[in-house]
């Protein structure tokens, strides 16, 4: 910037300030003659908006309009340099981003062994392609369980109120690790991904809801978890086969991501890092460990698969199979994992409410925050946030709720501390597929494996559902 600029631009900054500093009084007048105002803000999802002042501008205007010209002028000079200077800084910063790739991670912020920031941009661009084309088959081999059902729990709401996100210009500015560490015997990695990308929310049956927004940039937070005995050379993301037989991928890989000729679980952490959430900027927590976490581990130390991750991953499946069984009639659904008590209290849930589906649902984080042993069993304690807009639909549509609504939920989910069967030596698909024997279920409203007999719910077996409470 030029010498003469930079004073200019320094008495117009002052100017702007000095208006600003009287501003409050201003607007005390506007107040005391009946302008009043009001906000709305919501996260996860929600747009927000404010109102207000309108007698004061009015004042502004007609009995000063050379003071509003001059504090426009200087408002937009103010920008404009502001801006520019900014974009300089950007242009000379280390770590530049590229029209071709993401910034690489800065160097004191290294990526954990196995995953790095060609991983994870393809699997950023790819699951926004797989979003909003409503189809995860590509993707699905480096997503976990509780991932994939948050993503396919949306678009059934979003198919009963015949949406589409269209998701258009993505562009990745930064990749950067924030977070690793040992996890029981897996392994998480927090990698923070900004990008910029237009996003168009609209309905052609219900346009009443229609949201767009034009190169919007956010920060989100991909986590990923590997087995620390994981496979050592495989790669889920850059070819399309089998990490344990090397047979072709299915294309119709869906709930249960399972090779067609050796029938391993190919989503599985202990060949590739998977992706298991998804969380926004700000509702990342970082370094927030569990009280006690040291015990419980010690309680659980003959289960070689338990992660706090883990749990959390399986605690988000239940939570979106419990809201869709909400929504529509099929609460039976939920006798896979919930003791009948517990379906009792949702069905109670369901009663109170009008009939209703979710115009979006946003599983804001979901985190492991106590435990308690009683006798054999231990209670796994989680807090959960999301953010959702209730609709009734028919031939009109009618909003349950004003505005986006962010509300804490909590979970607990109960084991026996011994477990038997394959849940203590091996991966399993949580409700989908027999804690003793590891077969399919072929009827997912039986109560009894059709293959060893086993009973469904078991707290011998599995984690069981039995608390589920709005808080």
């Amino acid at each position: 910037m030029k010498p003469n600029e930079k004073k200019l631009y320094y008495r117009l900054s002052v100017a702007l300030l000095t208006f600003i500093c009287l501003l409050p009084a201003f607007a005390l007048l506007a107040r005391v003659g009946g302008a009043g105002g009001h906000s709305s803000h919501s996260s996860g999802g929600g747009r927000g908006g404010s109102g207000g002042g309108g007698g004061f501008l009015f004042y502004l205007v007609f009995t000063h309009p050379f003071l509003t010209l001059l504090i426009v002028c200087a408002y937009l000079i103010f920008r404009y340099y502001t801006r520019k200077n900014q974009g300089a800084a950007d242009s000379e910063s280390n770590n530049p981003a590229s029209d071709e790739q993401p910034a690489a991670p800065l160097p004191t912020a290294p990526f954990p062994e196995g995953l790095d920031w060609q991983k994870v941009n393809s699997s950023f661009l790819a699951i926004q392609d797989a979003w909003q084309h409503k189809d995860l088959k590509n993707v699905r081999k480096w997503l976990s369980d509780g991932m994939y059902q948050r993503l396919t729990a949306q678009f059934k709401m979003m198919n009963a109120l015949v949406q589409v996100n269209t998701l258009r210009n993505i562009k990745v500015i930064r990749i950067s690790p924030c977070g690793s560490k040992n996890d029981g015997n897996y392994h998480t990695a927090d990698i923070a991904i900004t990008f910029t990308m237009d996003d168009s929310f609209t309905s052609v049956k219900y346009p009443k809801f229609n949201e767009s927004s034009i190169a919007e940039t956010a920060t989100e937070i991909w986590t990923f978890i590997k087995r620390n005995d994981s496979k050592q050379g495989s790669n889920l993301y850059n070819n399309n086969n089998c990490p344990n037989c090397g047979a072709p991928f299915e294309l119709k890989m869906g709930e249960i991501s399972r090779c067609n000729y050796c029938k391993t679980l190919t989503n599985s952490a202990a060949f590739d890092w998977v992706l298991c959430e998804i969380t926004q900027e700000d509702d990342y927590h970082a370094g927030i460990a569990l009280k006690d976490e040291y015990y419980l581990r010690l309680l659980l130390k003959n289960d070689a698969l338990f992660s706090a991750q883990r749990m959390e991953d399986i605690a988000s499946n239940i939570f979106m199979q419990v809201m869709e069984a909400i929504t529509v009639d099929k609460l039976k659904r939920l006798s896979r994992f919930a003791d009948d008590a517990t379906i009792s209290r949702i069905s109670k849930m369901k009663d109170q409410a009008p009939p209703f589906i979710f115009d979006r649902l946003y599983l804001n984080n979901v985190d492991l925050a106590g435990y308690n042993a009683e006798g054999n069993l231990v209670k796994l304690r989680f807090n959960l946030k999301a953010t959702y807009r209730r609709v009734t639909i028919g031939d009109h549509l009618q909003m349950l709720d004003p505005d986006f609504i962010s509300r804490p939920f909590t979970m607990e989910l109960t084991r026996n501390i011994e477990v038997t069967g394959k849940t203590g030596s091996g991966e399993t698909v949580y409700s989908y597929e027999c804690s003793s024997c590891g077969a399919p279920y072929t009827d997912t409203t039986d109560d009894l494996c059709t293959y060893c007999y086993a009973p469904v719910v078991d707290t011998q077996l599995n984690w069981v559902l039995t608390s589920f409470e709005w808080a």
